[in-house]
């Protein structure tokens, strides 16, 4: 099983680091950032947690279908 790593998240993780820590370079802290998510994943893993998947948007017909409801056969708009 390959782990998907949420990358946005690591570089969020290594902004805040390098927030917290002025006088860290950022490769330390974006390393640091690595780490850490690695280690999230392997304790996830081995404590046999589900991993967070991203969550897609569930596609909702409804907005779709209803201005179609205004346009007759001839495409003119009646609307309103």
């Amino acid at each position: 099983m390959k782990a998907t790593y949420n990358k946005s998240k690591i570089m969020r993780n290594a902004w805040y680091l390098k927030r917290a820590n002025a006088s860290m370079s950022f490769s330390t802290c974006l390393r640091k950032a690595w780490r850490n998510e690695k280690m999230a994943v392997m304790t996830a893993i081995i404590e046999n947690r589900p991993m967070e998947e991203p969550k897609a948007a569930a596609l909702d017909p409804l907005p779709l279908i209803i201005p179609a409801d205004y346009y007759g056969d001839s495409r003119t708009y009646y609307g309103d």
